[in-house]
């Protein structure tokens, strides 16, 4: 595994034992850990690194994973057409590792295991809802679109603050880290009056190509570029939508947008 610098880093997982079928049969068994599951059925190079300290190393092949970036980037495309071209899909924009990555900095993450995951979903042919509400979209929508709003202009708070979204009106599901404001701004902008149901839009749905959400993203992507041109109007409407519909109890609730940027400011 290669961190965002390109150095190889490696992942304790835990020790498994080797199991065998017979010592004249060269068949054996390693259990792996359930963090790397997302695995099974992918084909895997198997490396024997010797010396003092020999490992063997699986090295498997994530060619399916990559081409779901490429696939979910395309429908990106078609869904923004209306606000800009984003290009084409470029892994070296993103901080990618096969675990979700705990931080990053400027280059948003991409895990090959949601991919995997995701995979997996459709090759299983699960209920599109299943596949629509999962976890790992939303994680691969959200930072996707983080980079595809950087190349339409959007900057640090607002181009996070506009994938975090996208990522809901997708799937329908919250991060979790307080970013209320956010999501319902958004899916205000995206409905022009309407009240449509995050995760549940059929312009938006896994199984479309995503043309249909054209004018209804042009309208939030315009939303956050005019609140990337006019700051102060941006904490006034979060200050507002706070004081109207939400009772904030002692101490400070961070939204994901902010939580982001205050762990970007202590890496620097």
């Amino acid at each position: 595994m290669l961190d965002y610098l390109g150095r190889e880093v490696g992942m304790q997982l835990g020790t498994r034992k080797v199991r065998s079928a017979g010592r004249t049969s060269g068949s054996v068994e390693i259990t792996l850990p359930i963090e790397v599951q997302a695995l099974t059925g992918i084909e895997c190079e198997i490396v024997l690194q010797d010396g003092v300290r020999p490992q063997i190393v699986l090295q498997p092949d994530l060619s399916v994973a990559q081409a779901l970036f490429i696939e979910l980037w395309g429908m990106l495309h078609r869904a923004l057409g209306d606000v800009g071209d984003i290009g084409d899909f470029s892994l070296g924009d993103f901080n990618v590792a096969f675990l979700p990555p705990r931080h990053w900095h400027k280059r948003p993450p991409l895990s090959y295991n949601d991919a995997l995951i995701l995979q997996r979903y459709i090759e299983q042919k699960a209920p599109s809802s299943r596949i629509q509400s999962s976890s790992a979209l939303l994680h691969l929508i959200t930072f996707l679109a983080v980079n595809a709003s950087y190349r339409l202009g959007l900057e640090g708070q607002m181009a996070i603050a506009f994938g975090d979204a996208l990522g809901y009106l997708v799937t329908g599901v919250s991060g979790g880290h307080g970013s209320e404001f956010e999501r319902v701004a958004a899916l205000t902008a995206y409905g022009a009056g309407q009240w449509p149901v995050a995760g549940q839009m059929a312009a938006l749905s896994i199984d479309g190509d995503w043309i249909a959400a054209q004018e209804g993203l042009r309208r939030v992507y315009e939303l956050f570029a005019a609140w990337q041109a006019d700051p102060n109007e941006y904490q006034a409407a979060r200050d507002r939508w706070w004081h109207s519909s939400v009772t904030i109890e002692r101490g400070t609730t961070l939204s994901t947008v902010e939580a982001y940027l205050r762990h970007e400011g202590d890496l620097r």
